[in-house]
């Protein structure tokens, strides 16, 4: 069976999309690396994760998303974005759509220039000044449950637990330990971010993707909170800047300083199509 795939671009995160009636959610798990792969013959990488757009009527959206390794039932920011994008191109909704993705509703939007935002409930749960053990040595973190489970790390607190530890350690090295560490049973992105200006430098190590990608949506929202609540942001307008450079804003709405609800806005750009052969099974 050959399936035409459209590859797009979230601020940089790398998705393959395309309609449940071409592909059943079903059968997507195991064909998930194959899936992701097929991006390298247009891009010259492997997409960093699967979406599957299902049109209910009424300008609302069903989503499956996969992990490159065929994990599932998380939300995925910039996959939302781009899905909303792939289904605005088939005129399956034109300015706002309820969107349903991992169990959860949201509302997403198109802005006159593209710029697409999907509207997040507040934090499931932070947990502030939490602290791991890797090798006899702490690390400093916070828990952010965004939808995705997140790890924040502050570039300073990295720095501290480097000179701490017995050799020189990067974030590369560091973030599959933490990803993996048995204080999270299902697993955990990890951010790592440096605020300058109010204005955020995020890079981000996806579970499922196991590696850095360029760029988190869900990372960008728990990171995002993270620095406002320890005033290093002090507007509710936030610019954060992931490895790709494409910027995404981040933008809190509270009452008292509680958080109400949060949005995610950025790019989502389709970079053209590529086909790949599927058993007749798929």
């Amino acid at each position: 069976m050959k399936l035409e795939l459209a590859v797009m671009s979230g601020a940089g995160n790398l998705f393959v999309v395309a309609s449940t009636a071409a592909l059943p959610p079903a059968n997507a798990a195991r064909y998930s690396p194959q899936l992701c792969q097929a991006a390298r013959s247009l891009v010259g990488r492997d997409a960093e994760g699967v979406l599957l757009v299902e049109p209910r009527g009424g300008e609302s959206l069903h989503v499956h998303f996969f992990n490159p390794d065929g994990t599932s039932g998380m939300m995925c920011g910039n996959g939302a974005r781009c899905a909303a994008a792939f289904a605005a191109r088939h005129g399956w909704f034109h300015t706002a759509a309820a969107l349903a993705l991992a169990g959860e509703h949201y509302r997403v939007s198109i802005a006159d220039d593209g710029t697409i935002a999907v509207e997040f409930p507040p934090p499931r749960r932070i947990v502030e000044h939490a602290r791991l053990e890797l090798d006899g040595t702490s690390l400093d973190y916070v828990y952010v449950d965004v939808g995705s489970d997140h790890v924040v790390i502050e570039e300073h607190v990295l720095s501290t637990y480097s000179e701490a530890s017995t050799q020189a350690v990067d974030f590369a090295q560091l973030a599959p330990r933490v990803r993996a560490h048995s204080a999270f049973p299902q697993g955990a992105n990890v951010n790592l971010y440096r605020a300058e200006h109010g204005v955020l430098h995020l890079v981000t190590y996806e579970r499922g993707v196991e590696r850095i990608t360029g760029a988190c949506g869900t990372g960008a929202l728990a990171t995002a909170v993270i620095a406002w609540l320890r005033n290093q942001c002090t507007s509710e307008t936030i610019t954060v800047i992931p490895p790709s450079g494409e910027r995404l804003t981040v933008t809190i709405y509270s009452e008292q300083r509680r958080i109400n609800k949060l949005t995610l806005s950025g790019p989502a750009q389709l970079l053209g199509t590529v086909a790949v052969e599927l058993p007749p099974s798929a």
